[in-house]
This record gives structure tokens, C-alpha cells and sequence, in this order.
């Protein structure tokens, strides 16, 4: 080997050999990581409730950014689930030719363990559970302690450290290389061109985390809801030819929709979503790319759950139910006399078009429908049509 050559090799080895001493190995402290239970039946005394103190913290201050599926680093702060999940490097604009892998709660995976086979990396501490470890292998922590130690600059104007523009390079970091990003970019701790988090409130997430991040499940559906949902559930899934093909139409529209019942207060959103089991059973989900893909199953019935995110303008879509509004559905669909002889299948070609997959339900109350709701159909062209490879709307 060359005098030239053996420099450069030396060269190479000092540059590894500081990377390497700005990682972390937590494996080689505490052994292999392992996604933890997290929810507990109730809390101790002293423990911090993620419902109560948590959530609204988050809400207030986070989910601006980090609540859709275009959120840096596809982190979604908006659910206790999307805490779960982490985060992944994978870019949601990148280019591409084909449809890339979907990534939606709920629907996409259903564990810890299966976002993880996704390529999603946690931002809480899945190594041993104690308090020093909870804190030093918890990304979310490490990003709330560097905006602590390095706050926010006093200027009107954010200056060049910091870059906002929508074709940014995105740096999403693993808690094992967090001491190399805060030396590349120490303003850049969390919340992230923003003032920091108040004292109080940056301890309430501080000690949650320490704590190991638990929390209690959320509670069921109280049986007023209960009692109108199975309502609903009855008038959408008619046996009839008639009747599928129009909870096949009212789905299509609404399934982007935060529907609610103003029959309560405070007021609950539900989702709209097709499932493979019947009223009263079970839901057996049907999650597919988009609303009109073939469901895979010889039956359809359209279920209600709640919804499970932060609320945020950015993707909320109000739509009422009311006995009001099922009374003019009923005039709507089921009063004029005509037939329905067969149901559309789910080919491409026709089901993407509703022109021809709803042809056999009148014109006039098709039309009259939308018109009903023209807030939330203008909606849905601004908010529902550009949506992601999730198949669940951008939010920029």
C-alpha cells in the first residue's frame, strides 16, 4: 500500500471511529430491544396519566406537525397508538412509479411488533424498563432535553439554521445517534423551530416518559352512542339490492368524514368503515387502498368506530346524523319508486368511476345528497383528493 493510500485509509478510520463514539449501542447495555406492554388497568398515586396530563400537552403543541401521515418522519404524536408506532426514514413525498407500502393505524398493523417489521424505529425506550434507561433511549425524551439545553433563539426572524421549506432534506434520527445529531444541530431539539414547551409542561412529559410511558385503556363507547349506533348500523346494512347499493353510495362520500351525533355532548367523532361482519358481531375491518377497491368478501356491511385521533383542521370533516338526516335519506332512496337488478362490481374501470357504478340510483337524489352537505363536498375536493399512499388525505 502506498504512503497515499495508507493516509487515507487512516483518514477513514478516525472519521468511523468518531461516528462510532457519537452512538449509542443500548443492545450491547441492555440486550436486544423489545417492544413493551405499556397500557396498565390503573395508575399508582404517583404515576402521570396520559389521558388527563399528557394528551392536551401533545394536542397543544405537537400535533400541528405531527399528526398526518405526511408528518416529519411520519411520527404521529395525535394517538397514544402513534406514540407506539414511532417513526420511520421512509419519505412520504419521495418519487416514485408504483404505489409504495401502506402505513395507516389501525388498519395496516396491528401490534408494536408488526410496525417494527414495517421498518418503523420506536421513540420511546423499549430496553429494560427503569427510569434513567426510559430516559437515555427515549428519542422523544433526548428531542425535548436538547430543545431544553438549547432553546429557541431571541430574534424576529428564524435565522439559517433552520430549514422549513417543503423540499427540505427530512432527518429523522434513532435515539441510538442522538448525540451526533445534537451536535450537527443543536437548535433543532423539539418543538422544532418553536418556542420550547413551559416548565411544568416539559415535566409532565419528561417524568410520563421516565415513568416508562404507561397508560390506561381508553374507556368504551357509553350506551347512549352505543344505542344510536346500532341504529345507524340497522338503516346501512339493509338486505335489499336497494339497500346495499345506497350504503355503498352514502360510504363512498363519507368515508373521509368525522361524523357525529348532536344528540350529545361533548360531542364524539366516528368513522364510517366497511367491515366483513354484521351488526352486533365483532368488526372484522376491510382496509384496502382506496374506498371503492374490491373488499374481498361476498357481502359488505358498513360499521361505525370511534374516532381515535387528535381532531385537526387540517383533515377534520364534520358531517351530522341525526334522525333528521336519516329521514331524508329515506325519502331520498327508498320513497321513489325504482329498481336496482344487480349490484356494481369493484373492476377498476368502474368502480373509480361513480357515474357508472351508481347509475341505477336516481339522478335527483344523488344530486340533491351533495347538495345537502355542499360545505363538506367542497371539503372533500380541497382535503380528500390529494390523498397519500396511505390512501388517507395530505396535510401540509
Amino acid at each position: 500500500m502506498s504512503s497515499k493510500h495508507t493516509l487515507i485509509f487512516l483518514f477513514l478510520l478516525v472519521l468511523s471511529g468518531c461516528a462510532a463514539l457519537s452512538t449509542v449501542n443500548f443492545k450491547a447495555l441492555h440486550g436486544p430491544a423489545q417492544p413493551r406492554e405499556r397500557i396498565v388497568a390503573e395508575l399508582r398515586s404517583d404515576q402521570i396519566d396520559y389521558w388527563r396530563q399528557v394528551k392536551p400537552i401533545l394536542e397543544n403543541r405537537c400535533v400541528v406537525c405531527h399528526s398526518c401521515y405526511d408528518a416529519p418522519c411520519q411520527l404521529k404524536l395525535s394517538s397514544i397508538e402513534g406514540i407506539e408506532r414511532g417513526a420511520s426514514t421512509e419519505n412520504v413525498y419521495a418519487t416514485r412509479l408504483r404505489s409504495g407500502e401502506l402505513t395507516r393505524l389501525y388498519e395496516d398493523a396491528h401490534s408494536v411488533d408488526e410496525w417494527r417489521e414495517k421498518k418503523f424505529f420506536p421513540v420511546l425506550n423499549e430496553y429494560v424498563n427503569e427510569p434513567e434507561t426510559n430516559r437515555q433511549a427515549s428519542l422523544m425524551y433526548q428531542l425535548l432535553e436538547l430543545k431544553e439545553k438549547h432553546p429557541l433563539p431571541q430574534a424576529d426572524i428564524l435565522s439559517n439554521d433552520f430549514t422549513l421549506g417543503l423540499s427540505r432534506e427530512e432527518t429523522c434520527p434513532k435515539v441510538e445517534a442522538t448525540q451526533h445529531f445534537a451536535s450537527e444541530h443543536p437548535l433543532w431539539g423539539m418543538p422544532y423551530a418553536l418556542p420550547g414547551l413551559e416548565n411544568d409542561e416539559q415535566n409532565v412529559l419528561k417524568n410520563w416518559i421516565a415513568q416508562g410511558a404507561v397508560y390506561t385503556p381508553r374507556p368504551p363507547i357509553d350506551s347512549d352512542y352505543a344505542s344510536l349506533i346500532e341504529q345507524w348500523e340497522s338503516f346501512l346494512n339493509r338486505d335489499s339490492l336497494k339497500g346495499q347499493l345506497v350504503s355503498r353510495y352514502i360510504y363512498e362520500h363519507l368515508f373521509l368524514g368525522h361524523l357525529h351525533f348532536d344528540e350529545f355532548k361533548p360531542i364524539k367523532y366516528f368513522k364510517l368503515v366497511r367491515s366483513a361482519s354484521p351488526p352486533g358481531h365483532p368488526l372484522e375491518r376491510i382496509s384496502t387502498r382506496r374506498p371503492y377497491d374490491d373488499p374481498g368478501v361476498d357481502r359488505v356491511y358498513y360499521r361505525f368506530v370511534e374516532e381515535q385521533e387528535s381532531i385537526v383542521v387540517k383533515t377534520h370533516m364534520p358531517y351530522t346524523l341525526n334522525s333528521a338526516r336519516m329521514t331524508r335519506w329515506q325519502q331520498l332512496f327508498f320513497v321513489e319508486p325504482y329498481e336496482v337488478t344487480s349490484l356494481p362490481d369493484y373492476q377498476p374501470h368502474l368502480s373509480a368511476n361513480p357515474f357508472d357504478s351508481f347509475q341505477q340510483l336516481p339522478t335527483d337524489s344523488r344530486y340533491r345528497f351533495m347538495l345537502d352537505e355542499a360545505h363538506y363536498t367542497i371539503q372533500g375536493f380541497i382535503k380528500g383528493t390529494r390523498l397519500s399512499r396511505s390512501g388517507s388525505p395530505q396535510c401540509d
